[in-house]
């Protein structure tokens, strides 16, 4: 599998990964699909007078230099001049490039399948989860994609791998899966999958606990979850005790603290909050009882009158 995504590729690298992804082919790519500007696969490609062809972005950047220079309309690729700016959309390659794209999603999706095992490489698992992000990140769409794909219980399979860095990839990689997703966030309820998340708040490792409490925060956004959330017995004792530590960072206190908050939707969580010293949404939830109350009675005394 290595030398199907790309042996070259660095793990480590800062550079962006829907880069990556985007220039990783598995079917040849032809040079009409390139911009002799951009050098990239085009998205919009639209011809001159002269029959060249080029990005749109990059071609009406081209133009904007030469007026803003104070230079003559030429072609970059010819050097000669043109009589007009007008650029006619080529949707037949358009129409090609598209269904070339999707070919290739479609073999790198079945790849991702292939690598999301606990046997394969550690480097396999996490480009096959990099790729999922990288969908994730592409288009909100690709979600039903990745869902359709059943990769999602793959995904949740790797929680039990023995290396972190895929244990930690895998908690990240959900998260996007799960963000503004319904039906995703309904395939994370089923089975003990909550249960196996909410452990890795006990994890001495501070980026696996990082990595579930931002996932537990996406999920707590679904009433269902918050309930199953609170069901497991230690989550809300342990998420209150993140939110008073000194130890964890900001971001994982904050991520805790709304996570608490979301989960007050539920009046058992409500009451195990507050068994561990978190009262405030007691208070409230007591608060909004007695202005239902009074609102009552006024009612009543209003109809009485």
């Amino acid at each position: 599998m290595a030398g199907s995504w790309d042996g070259s590729y660095d793990l480590g690298s800062q550079s962006d990964e829907s880069s990556h992804f985007e220039r990783l082919h598995i079917e040849p790519i032809y040079d009409a699909f390139i911009c002799p500007l951009t050098k990239q696969i085009m998205r919009d490609p639209v011809t001159l007078e002269n029959g060249q062809t080029f990005e749109r972005e990059a071609i009406e950047k081209w133009f904007k230099e030469c007026k803003d220079n104070g230079r003559k309309l030429v072609c970059p690729l010819t050097q000669k001049e043109l009589r007009s700016t007008e650029l006619n959309p080529s949707i037949a390659l358009r129409n090609t490039i598209e269904e070339w794209n999707a070919r290739n999603e479609a073999a790198q999706l079945e790849m991702a399948r292939s690598s999301l095992s606990l046997g394969s490489s550690e480097n396999d698992i996490l480009l096959a989860l990099r790729f999922v992000r990288h969908l994730c990140q592409k288009s909100r769409s690709n979600k039903h994609v990745i869902r359709n794909a059943e990769l999602i219980p793959m995904i949740v399979d790797m929680l039990k791998s023995s290396s972190r860095s895929v244990r930690c990839k895998a908690l990240e990689t959900l998260r996007m899966v799960v963000e503004e997703d319904t039906d995703n966030k309904e395939i994370i309820a089923e089975g003990d999958t909550v249960r196996t998340i909410v452990k890795f708040l006990s994890h001495e490792q501070s980026k696996e606990r990082e990595e579930a409490v931002s996932l537990l925060f996406e999920l707590s956004k679904s009433d269902t979850l918050c309930e199953k959330i609170g069901s497991i017995n230690g989550a809300i004792l342990i998420l209150v005790g993140m939110t008073s530590s000194k130890s964890e960072n900001l971001l994982t206190v904050e991520k805790a603290d709304k996570t608490l908050d979301n989960l007050a939707v539920c009046e058992n969580n409500v009451r195990q909050m507050a068994e561990n010293g978190r009262l405030q949404p007691l208070l409230t939830l007591l608060l909004e009882g007695i202005s239902i109350v009074i609102n009552f009675f006024v009612v009543l005394l209003l109809l009485l009158l």
